[in-house]
């Protein structure tokens, strides 16, 4: 495991951004105001064609922190992420996308729970992760169920429920060593890799508010459905993953796997005799079977509806 003192800063902030130069500001403001001072900004434009440039130029000219801009031919988020994790000189990896921000004290309260992990158990932890809430006060999802809780991110999910966006720092070469797979399209869900290094690593998980989330039309989360299913490889790649968790995964988790791997096998054509093959449970997959084709039919409805919307919009 990597040390501290193998890195320039202890946090790299990191925002990929596109074609969002008016929300860059708030980002830097944010920044400005942090207690702990030891970071850099590294911003990711992956291709944007708005004044993204200027503004950035704007704000390394007056910032009192490192600010990095690095331009890339537009490929969607998880290719901005893997750059960013390849550039970083921080410690730890702090996702700040361009629509959020952080109380003043987050940086520090990141560091105090990461530092209170025994450094002899360290290794076996990805990072921290806390609460996330809307700019009013209002919690996004669940709590966790103890104020400094230790568990993978499976467990948290599946096991103990917890839902909802949460914000947090990860060891940047944990970042490197599990990075989003870049031939699955420009939408690949954060799941795929969480679950991976979840096989791996613990994390731990704080009931404290730290990112503040201000979801934009057009985004991810607005479109989140709709990129799933434009985007069909990975999130059957995902659901076969989680498959292969077999027990480990509850029945109702297990349950959405196995229908949304015969949702996502439709959508690519892949014939009935392949994905009873190479199902892991034949029972499981025979009982899912049905949701999955009707899953693939509100997706069919989904598409046609957006199709008219984009068609009475020209």
């Amino acid at each position: 495991m990597n040390s501290r003192s193998d890195f320039r800063y202890t946090f790299t902030v990191f925002t990929p951004t596109y074609n969002r130069a008016q929300l860059l500001p708030r980002v830097y403001e944010c920044l400005e105001k942090q207690t702990f001072r030891d970071f850099e900004w590294l911003v990711v434009d992956d291709g944007s064609t708005d004044n993204t440039p200027e503004v950035i130029n704007e704000l390394k000219r007056k910032a009192s922190f490192p600010v990095r801009y690095v331009t890339k031919p537009n490929g969607g988020k998880p290719t901005a992420v893997n750059r960013g994790a390849k550039d970083a000189e921080g410690y730890l990896f702090a996702i700040l996308d361009s629509d959020d921000w952080y109380v003043p004290e987050s940086l520090e309260r990141f560091w105090h729970h990461w530092q209170s992990i025994p450094t002899d158990v360290q290794s076996g932890f990805v990072g921290v992760t806390g609460l996330c809430s809307y700019a009013s006060g209002e919690v996004i999802g669940a709590r966790f169920p103890q104020d400094v809780f230790d568990a993978d991110v499976i467990d948290l999910r599946y096991k103990y429920r917890i839902g909802g966006e949460k914000g947090g720092i990860l060891r940047t070469e944990v970042m490197r060593q599990f990075p989003y797979p870049e031939n699955l399209g420009k939408y690949v869900s954060e799941s795929l890799v969480w679950n991976r290094m979840a096989r791996q690593y613990q994390t731990r998980f704080v009931n404290e508010v730290l990112s503040i989330k201000d979801y934009q039309p057009g985004g991810i989360t607005d479109n989140g459905r709709l990129i799933q299913i434009r985007d069909t490889q990975a999130s059957l790649l995902c659901a076969k993953e989680l498959m292969a968790l077999g027990n480990r995964l509850p029945l109702d988790p297990r349950t959405r796997a196995y229908s949304n791997y015969v949702r996502h096998s439709l959508h690519q054509d892949i014939p009935l005799a392949q994905q009873f093959a190479q199902a892991p449970s034949k029972a499981m997959f025979c009982l899912c079977y049905p949701i999955g084709v009707y899953l693939k039919k509100k997706d069919a409805v989904l598409i046609r509806e957006e199709a008219g919307r984009r068609s009475s919009n020209h």
